[in-house]
C-alpha cells in the first residue's frame, strides 16, 4: 500500500513535502500560539494544517519502511529509519499543541495562553532539529556515497 505510486517510491515523493511543511507549519503554530488576538479561524486552520502534516509523516515513515524493505534492508539506511521512527510522534505533539492552545482559547477556563505558548515553543524547537536530523541522515543514507566516489 505504501510502496509506490506510478512506479516511483511513494517515500521520495512524500518526504519532501514533510521536510519543508513540518517546520513550517511548526513555525506557524509557535508565531500563533504568541498571538491570542488571532481569530479562531486561524487557530482552526492551524490545527487543520498540523492534522495534514501529522498525517503525512506517517504516510512518510510507512513508504519509507516499505521502500527499506524493497531495498533488502540496506546498512546504511539503518540510522536513518531509527531516528526517522520518531518523527509522526513529534508531528503529533505539534498537532496536539495546537489543540491545547486553540481549546483554551475558544473556553475561559482561567489558564494563561502564555504557559501553552510556551510548551509549544519546546515542542517547536524539539521538531525542528528532529527533522533536521531525519533529514540529513536520510540525505546521507541515499547520497552520500555517491558524492563520496565522484569528483565536483
Amino acid at each position: 500500500m505504501f510502496d509506490t505510486i506510478a512506479g516511483l517510491p511513494i517515500h521520495a515523493l512524500v518526504v519532501h513535502g514533510v521536510v519543508v511543511l513540518l517546520p513550517l507549519m511548526s513555525i506557524a503554530t509557535l508565531v500563533w500560539a504568541f498571538r491570542p488576538q488571532a481569530g479562531a479561524r486561524v487557530g482552526y486552520a492551524v490545527v487543520a494544517g498540523n492534522a495534514a502534516v501529522a498525517a503525512m509523516t506517517f504516510v512518510a515513515r510507512f513508504s519509507g519502511e516499505a521502500l527499506y524493505r524493497r531495498l533488502g534492508e540496506p546498512a546504511v539506511a539503518v540510522e536513518h529509519t531509527q531516528i526517522a521512527a520518531l518523527l509522526p510522534f513529534l508531528a503529533l505533539a505539534v498537532l496536539f499543541a495546537s489543540i491545547l492552545v486553540q481549546g483554551l482559547r475558544s473556553t475561559d477556563v482561567g489558564v494563561p495562553l502564555r504557559l501553552p505558548a510556551v510548551l509549544t515553543g519546546l515542542v517547536v524547537v524539539v521538531v525542528l532539529v528532529w527533522t533536521v536530523r531525519t533529514g540529513h541522515s536520510g540525505s546521507q543514507a541515499v547520497w552520500g556515497e555517491i558524492v563520496r566516489s565522484t569528483n565536483p
